[in-house]
């Protein structure tokens, strides 16, 4: 690497040349803007302890905003930056009823191609909002109307400005604190302001940009020394991730030792930055042996915390051997807190017990606005699994509690009408998929817990499918038969495949609603995934002339009792060619997973060594479509079974 682009507001580049080794650093100063920009930063008034301030702050705040456009407009397009979506609703219905601030009733174009009423009323007078609870058809088009010059001002959050080049001559930032549910209001971090101050300006339309930084008079100095001096220096981050980071170096055998791990931190940005000023960093003294004292100091404690998963230090830190807890968190991108609860599950967690430890990792937490607490608290009376307490007394109010409320309305396919309540339900799903292989693997490589890793396993189908079991619908994963025909199916006692054969062509057709061939191709698609289903048998081997178990056999065959209905492709979602399945065979026992095969699809015989203690062992297959899984039980002084 030759050239490395930075930023041009970061102010210690010389610190960042010295960690990447480079001989020479270039700044270009605001002379290199294309667009002038000129920063003021306005106080108003205090923002106290109470709610009741609160409240007159952020009223004060709205109602000057027509009077700031009008002072530093020009009559040009203006963006004004709000900090949540009922703020930029409720600001352009303030603006379009402002003297002076929309270009009248000219739009009715545009304001009819928007399906929301209030956007339409605001459009009409050349004012919108954008935020991420639109849908995307009206952000697309907003961003259109603001380009041709046909929106005079946009209230809009954050999210434009880090994602979408929309500039304006007047760019206006509506307060500089943010409400972050249980941690109340918090300051924005200066990197968000100085995107937001940087849309102002039109390269090829104004010949300077203006931006206004509305806070309350107790901040107004710290942003008037960001519009004078920008952006604070860079800092390091490791010592905030420095237990994941160490983790992955540790499970990618760069840090084997101790003696490494120095060597290691020594080509980071943060010891470049503890050298340039210890004193920060809590060090009295700037010497070598100091340095390298407070570096074995941390590391120390860093291991000391993966050795709570299993990380192997041996002779005095000489050699540091990963486990498959080390290797999994890196693998997975798994936090330490996230990786502690896994490990910390009991060998016969539930699925609710590992739903639960989900919701306690803090990526997946989303505040619960007061807007939203209604419709949760109503979705948790719908929900399979319940929150602690009498129901009810039971009150959504912590992000754990939206996470597991929303976690299960997705499986339950519970429709919320809340735009970003869905994103955000989408985005959970997402990641505690993500965390749930983290589960399966650490149970079946680490703890071997084979509970654990069967019962996580179907969690991740329940959240990949929308389904709790076949009872809920389990034909709606065939092309073909949404929702509304699963449900129309269902009402008339076909839920599950074996209904469909059980029924005639006729009887499901009426059923859903639907006209011929529905019904031949409905039972022709369910025939050959039944075909191609396997059933599984087994039983205990003992040691000859005695009755200590020698061997567990396990079986699996196909099913023969399935007659074989029309030709043609596979008509299941996805297109797989056949059903796949995971063999878990374990015992009721800690430590008791036996067998742990994947991408499962022909008949076969897996043969193991026997466990010494046992009182019963569980043989389950788990289909990537809900609905055709095996089960057979085996106790210990049972010689042979077959499943059905």
């Amino acid at each position: 690497m030759r050239i490395v682009a930075v930023s041009a507001t970061l102010p210690n580049i010389t610190e960042i040349a010295a960690f990447l080794d480079a001989n020479e650093a270039h700044t270009f100063d605001e002379s290199y803007r294309p667009v002038p920009l000129t920063l003021h930063v306005v106080g108003q008034g205090f923002l106290g302890d109470k709610s009741s301030n609160h409240f007159h702050f952020w009223s004060r705040l709205e109602r000057d905003v027509p009077n700031i456009i009008h002072r530093f407009s020009k009559g040009r397009p203006t963006i004004i930056f709000c900090h949540s979506k009922a703020e930029t609703e409720r600001l352009a219905d303030i603006l379009a009823t402002a003297n002076g601030i929309g270009s009248g009733p000219v739009n009715s174009d545009i304001a009819c191609q928007s399906r929301v009423q209030k956007m339409q009323r605001v459009l009409i007078q050349g004012i919108a909002y954008h935020h991420a609870g639109l849908e995307l058809d009206d952000r697309r088009m907003i961003e259109r109307a603001f380009i041709g010059g046909k929106i005079r001002a946009l209230c809009a959050t954050s999210t434009l400005a880090m994602g979408v080049n929309l500039p304006a001559h007047l760019v206006v930032i509506k307060g500089t604190k943010a409400w972050r549910g249980g941690n109340g209001y918090e300051d924005l971090d200066q990197a968000s302001l100085l995107q937001m101050i940087g849309r102002a300006g039109r390269p090829g339309f104004d010949t300077s940009g203006t931006a206004v930084i509305m806070t309350d008079n107790a901040s107004k100095a710290r942003y008037e020394k960001l519009a004078s001096s920008g952006l604070e220096p860079a800092k390091s981050k490791l010592l905030s991730k420095l237990v994941e980071v160490v983790n992955t170096e540790i499970s990618q055998l760069v840090i084997t030792s101790v003696e490494t791990a120095l060597n290691w931190i020594k080509g980071t940005l943060f010891f470049v930055q503890l050298n340039e000023n210890p004193q920060a960093f809590g060090l009295q003294s700037a010497s070598p042996q100091a340095i390298d004292s407070h570096l074995l100091q941390l590391f120390g404690e860093t291991l000391r915390r993966l050795q709570t998963l299993g990380a192997k230090v041996l002779e005095g830190g000489h050699e540091i051997i990963p486990v498959p807890a080390n290797n999994i968190m890196s693998q997975q991108l798994v936090t330490y807190e996230a990786m502690e609860l896994f490990v910390g599950l009991p060998f016969d967690a539930s699925q609710c017990q590992i739903l639960q430890a989900l919701t306690e990792i803090a990526d997946i937490h989303r505040p619960v606005r007061r807007s939203e607490k209604k419709v949760l608290n109503e979705t948790h009376k719908m929900i399979k699994y319940k929150l602690p307490g009498p129901p009810s007394k039971v009150r959504v109010q912590k992000p754990p509690e939206k996470a597991f409320v929303l976690l299960q309305a997705g499986i339950g396919q519970i429709y919320l009408e809340d735009y970003a309540m869905r994103q955000e339900m989408s985005s959970m799903v997402d990641y505690s998929s993500r965390m749930l292989v983290a589960v399966e693997e650490y149970s079946v490589r680490g703890s071997m817990h084979g509970r654990v890793a069967v019962q996580s396993l179907k969690l991740r189908r329940s959240l990949a499918t929308s389904l709790w079991s076949a009872g809920e619908g389990a034909l709606n994963q065939l092309v073909g038969v949404g929702q509304t025909t699963t449900a129309s199916l269902k009402f008339n006692g076909i839920t599950t495949f074996e209904d469909v054969l059980a029924s005639t062509e006729g009887e499901i057709e009426k059923a859903a609603q639907r006209i011929a061939p529905f019904g031949v191709k409905l039972r022709s698609a369910v025939s050959k995934i039944l075909q191609r289903t396997l059933k599984v048998s087994g039983e205990i081997e003992f040691t000859p002339g005695c009755s200590t178990p020698k061997a567990i056999i396990c079986r699996l065959g196909l099913r023969k009792d399935v007659p074989l209905l029309g030709s043609g492709s596979d008509d299941r979602k996805g297109s797989a060619a056949v059903v796949t399945y995971t063999l878990i065979v374990h015992t009721d026992r800690p430590g008791g997973c036996l067998v742990y095969q994947k991408n499962v699809s022909c008949p076969g015989t897996y043969k193991v060594a026997s466990p010494t203690e046992f009182g019963k062992i569980t043989m389950q297959l788990v289909a990537s479509m809900v609905g055709l899984d095996g089960e057979f039980p085996l106790q210990g002084r049972n010689r042979s079974r077959t499943s059905h």
